[in-house]
């Protein structure tokens, strides 16, 4: 994006200059680098527009050998911890989609915590989940031993 606002303004440097050494009014010159501007505006404000289309999305698969009873996904330090995602039961080997939406100049400093309960009652957390597209497999509390609660990756097959 700044090569684009470079290559914009050298142009226009160089159309003023051009029309300069020709003998071409000010006025004209002045209209052609105006133009230019806008131009590199318009790129600029369409590139951000881009970038606040950006979803986060987490594609949750369970792996911990049980059904997931409790999913949780919100702000790290939030007291309330929203909706239970896994609705009335997430099996093991099923998976669900998690989207969440930031405005761009926000989406650098978001982390969530990810927590899940199994139907045995062993409850779990990951809480340094950042803003991003990823795959997250839930272990069992045996696989997380020594690690983390989630895994960045889909099972394998």
């Amino acid at each position: 994006m700044r090569l684009n606002k470079i290559a914009v303004a050298a142009v226009a440097v160089a159309l003023v200059v051009g029309m300069t050494a020709c003998g071409g009014s000010s006025s004209t010159a002045s209209s052609v680098a105006s133009s230019a501007a806008a131009s590199s505006e318009a790129a600029s404000s369409e590139a951000a527009s881009e970038v606040e289309a950006q979803s986060a999305e987490y594609t949750v698969y369970n792996t911990t050998g049980t059904i997931v009873t409790e999913l949780y996904l919100y702000d790290a330090g939030s007291e309330d911890k929203g909706e239970n995602l896994a609705g009335e039961g997430l099996a093991d080997g099923d998976s669900l989609v998690i989207t969440r939406d930031v405005d761009a100049d926000k989406q650098a400093d978001v982390v969530y915590v990810l927590e899940f309960v199994t139907e045995d009652g062993a409850a779990q957390s990951f809480d340094t989940l950042h803003y991003e597209v990823a795959p997250l497999s839930l272990k069992s509390v045996d696989a997380a031993a020594g690690a983390t609660a989630v895994a960045f990756e889909a099972p394998q097959n």
